[in-house]
């Protein structure tokens, strides 16, 4: 048990595990802070105009491009600390699983839509009712599940105990920001929808 903790240890006392980390958090704070500010001040729709939630989706798909290529660099270092699988096995196994978090990311999105999928509410685009089809028939916050098995996907392919521990706090830091910020920010603009139709 104290080598498996002192692997670990190991693992995540680099660098780069501590760059991506910090990348996983900015991330999601960059994200529920503009939504936030875009709710409040409408200050991208005031700069760009009304194609504003388009551009802030790119915004967003860079920065998660950029928290990936973090967390790849802290595997790279960590690369085979932990050897599950045979050497090349581990890489199909992988991206078959990294497939599967992509897959049910864009099963997400074909049931939102970009604006649905990209803070569209903050920007005043709100549904008129939940949506319960797609992958929300099955789970509530299915683009944070599949982040989060791509995640893991990537920590096969590269046999790190690093990749392990930053999918796991990608799901953590997700499960934090739906509980205590993204959440309770969508509770408010639908109610005060609701409040508007009554």
């Amino acid at each position: 048990m104290s080598d498996i903790i002192a692997r670990v240890l190991t693992s995540i006392q680099t660098k780069e595990f501590y760059v991506a980390l910090l990348w996983i958090v900015l991330h999601v704070a960059h994200y529920n802070f503009t939504a936030q500010l875009e709710h409040k001040t409408r200050i991208f729709t005031k700069i760009i105009g009304k194609n504003a939630v388009y551009y802030y989706a790119v915004l967003l798909i860079v920065w998660a491009c950029v928290r990936d290529w973090y967390i790849m660099k802290a595997m790279e270092v960590d690369e085979n600390s932990i050897m599950i699988f045979p050497t090349g096995v581990n890489k199909i196994v992988g991206g078959v699983v990294s497939l599967i978090g992509f897959a049910i990311n864009l099963w997400t999105l074909s049931a939102l839509g970009v604006k649905g999928m990209y803070n569209g509410d903050s920007f005043g685009f709100l549904f008129d009712e939940q949506v319960t089809t797609g992958p929300y028939k099955y789970m509530s916050d299915p683009q944070y599940v599949g982040t989060f098995i791509a995640a893991v996907g990537s920590a096969i392919m590269y046999q790190s105990i690093a990749g392990y521990v930053l999918a796991l706090a990608v799901y953590v830091v997700f499960l934090i920001s739906v509980k205590f910020v993204e959440g309770p920010h969508m509770r408010r603009l639908y109610a005060a929808k609701e409040k508007k139709t009554e």
